[in-house]
């Protein structure tokens, strides 16, 4: 019995963090953070800005998929006897 126990604060305390590095790694590459707006400037790396954005892109995707996983961890882990 305590063996699951412990299995399950294992499982909970994991899903937890998981959820809050996710949510953090949303956030920190969410378009909301950008500090300033470029306003169609001439020298501006447009190439740069499409690889900035995609990699963004990705981790957001990553993000979404670690908060899933922790979410996951969190509903099994009440499921426990």
């Amino acid at each position: 019995m305590d063996y699951f126990y412990n299995l399950k604060t294992f499982l909970n305390s994991l899903g937890l963090i998981l959820t809050m590095a996710g949510v953090y790694l949303v956030f920190i590459n969410s378009p909301v953070n950008e500090h300033t707006i470029d306003g169609g400037n001439a020298f501006t790396d447009s190439h740069k800005l499409i690889k900035e954005t995609v990699v963004k892109n990705k981790r957001i995707k990553y993000g979404i998929y670690i908060i899933l996983f922790g979410t996951t961890f969190q509903l099994v882990s009440n499921y426990i006897y």
